[in-house]
């Protein structure tokens, strides 16, 4: 089937088929609008007749329904403007959210290991042209069907110059398959600049700060002029070959023309064959009909184009790298997690070895080093991010690889040294992780992650709106509203990675004494370089090479 030829849009084929009352309906439309393009046709050559016998009652009448056609094509085509961009914008929606949900779902690796533009041009542009495939599909066919008609008026009035136009249609329509075929080698490699491009500028914008710090602007300004260039480069390739081909295409339709009017002067009329009306109703058409060529070109380049745009849609949604977890459930209360010879190593490069060690509830740990260690390697083992695959880490006796997500995360909570905040309020960012909680839960646990007063100070308290990445906040602040995240969320077992690196000694003081207060009731583990109170620790593990070294 054709559209065996088309694989990727044929796997999307489920998000357009949700919306099927509306293709129905659309299909109704298009129909229409096709129908009233043929009439349109015979009516127009019915008027052009009419002019030439001098006939006022058939130049009247032909006139009048001319009109009432021209409208109801019209009032169709409206309704058909207004369901597809309808059926468009559901299945964008449809679309983005598998996307967002399957990138969740991606192995955390897997996730590192693309660019921010991998996933940036596939979410927008990408998405948008896959979601308006049947508008354009769908409005090129009436067009296709519309003027079809021209080319068979044209046989009626003389086969002869419908044999020369079928010919050189046949001609035009290689040349426009050329040129989809050029497009699609330049768009795959300008997609891979654009790529660069989105991924350059955001980092530009979250290393805005060392970027100035540093004096680097023109250094970065030039770096990006590297893709800058590129792109245009590619650009202009591209620009090159379509219109060199364009130009070949307009030669072409000269070319035909030139013979038609050859084969009149020196064949159809001397022997009859066409009349000066025949002909010059011929050439009111021509121009239509050779747009007919572009429409079936068009319709081609959208599958092409569209199927193109689908696989790299699908390399998101349908990714072999997702994320598997067990189906065990860890029942409520305190949790004692045990890792045995736990080993792991990323690109032939090891970063654990034979790790050992247990977190009992009722106490903490803390986990000393150098940077490069193994440490924030193990907390992305203890929560997953990473798949346990050398050793064991068991929760209550239960194999970690065996335990549901939610059962996991329900139980096991991580505060990150470089926490993530999202666009929202205050209040959102805590209550994402518990979106039953009180007013009164929400202040006791920024009070004891020492961030309250702040908050209250502020002109919107807990409404307060963050931006991007809580850019509006301090390190500390960003760093003590994330713990007061964790605290609210309520796990058993939490996980630190360097808590206080972004704190002053007042509030590292505090932090330890919000450990004291936490571990009576908890496993607590805390990633750190300088722990100036050793005491309200129960046991502390130094790694070096990954490696536990000493106890």
């Amino acid at each position: 089937m054709f559209t065996d030829r088309y694989p990727n849009i044929k796997r999307l084929k489920p998000y357009f088929m949700r919306q099927k009352r509306l293709l129905i309906v659309l299909l109704a439309c298009m129909l229409t609008a096709s129908s009233m393009g043929v009439l349109l046709s015979y009516l127009m050559s019915r008027q052009m007749i009419a002019i030439t016998d001098i006939s006022t009652r058939g130049m009247v009448m032909s006139t009048v329904l001319i009109l009432i056609t021209v409208s109801i094509h019209h009032i169709t085509w409206f309704f058909w403007g207004k369901l597809s961009a309808v059926i468009g914008n559901r299945v964008a929606q449809n679309i983005r959210r598998d996307m967002f949900e399957a990138s969740l779902n991606a192995k955390y690796l897997k996730v590192r290991a693309n660019t921010t533009g991998y996933y940036l041009e596939r979410l927008n542009e990408d998405v948008n042209e896959v979601s308006y495939f049947v508008q354009n599909v769908a409005g090129t066919l009436v067009d296709v069907f519309t003027n079809v008609s021209f080319l068979v008026i044209i046989y009626v009035l003389s086969p002869y110059c419908g044999i020369i136009f079928t010919v050189g249609i046949a001609f035009l329509y290689m040349i426009d398959l050329l040129r989809i075929k050029v497009e699609l080698k330049h768009t795959r490699a300008k997609k891979l600049i654009n790529e660069s491009l989105d991924s350059r500028m955001t980092e530009v914008i979250r290393a805005i700060k060392d970027i100035k710090n540093l004096g680097i602007k023109s250094e970065v300004v030039r770096m990006n002029d590297d893709i800058s260039i590129a792109l245009a480069k590619c650009d202009t390739r591209m620009q090159r070959d379509i219109e060199l081909l364009s130009r070949v295409r307009t030669y072409t339709q000269w070319v035909i023309d030139a013979l038609l009017v050859l084969a009149c002067a020196f064949w159809f009329f001397p022997t009859g064959r066409i009349t000066v009306v025949a002909l010059l109703i011929v050439f009111n058409y021509k121009g239509l009909m050779y747009d007919t060529v572009g429409f079936f070109s068009k319709l081609k380049g959208y599958y092409v184009q569209g199927d193109f745009k689908a696989s790299r849609i699908l390399e998101i949604i349908q990714s072999d790298d997702a994320e598997t977890f067990g189906a065990a459930a860890l029942p409520a209360g305190p949790c004692r997690v045990d890792i045995t010879g736990l080993s792991f190593s990323y690109n032939s490069l090891p970063l654990l070895n034979n790790v050992s060690f247990t977190l009992r509830p009722g106490t903490a740990t803390a986990l000393t080093g150098m940077s490069g260690s193994g440490k924030s390697t193990l907390i992305a083992l203890l929560t997953r991010l990473i798949a346990v695959d050398d050793g064991k880490i068991a929760i209550n006796g239960v194999d970690i690889n065996s335990i549901s997500e939610k059962s996991l995360t329900d139980h096991i909570s991580t505060v990150n040294q470089e926490p993530f905040l999202f666009s929202d309020t205050i209040r959102r960012n805590l209550t994402i992780v518990r979106q039953d909680a009180t007013d009164a839960e929400i202040r006791r646990a920024c009070e004891r992650a020492h961030i309250w007063t702040e908050i209250s100070e502020m002109p919107n308290g807990l409404d307060t709106v963050l931006t991007e990445n809580g850019s509006n906040l301090s390190g500390g602040q960003k760093q003590r509203l994330s713990i007061a995240r964790a605290l609210l969320k309520d796990t058993p077992v939490i996980l630190f990675d360097e808590p206080t690196s972004a704190l002053d000694s007042t509030n590292q003081q505090l932090f330890m004494d919000t450990i004291a207060e936490l571990k009576q009731e908890k496993a607590l583990l805390i990633i750190t370089h300088n722990v100036a109170d050793l005491s309200i620790f129960d046991q502390v593990l130094e790694v070096r090479s990954g490696s536990i070294i000493s106890r």
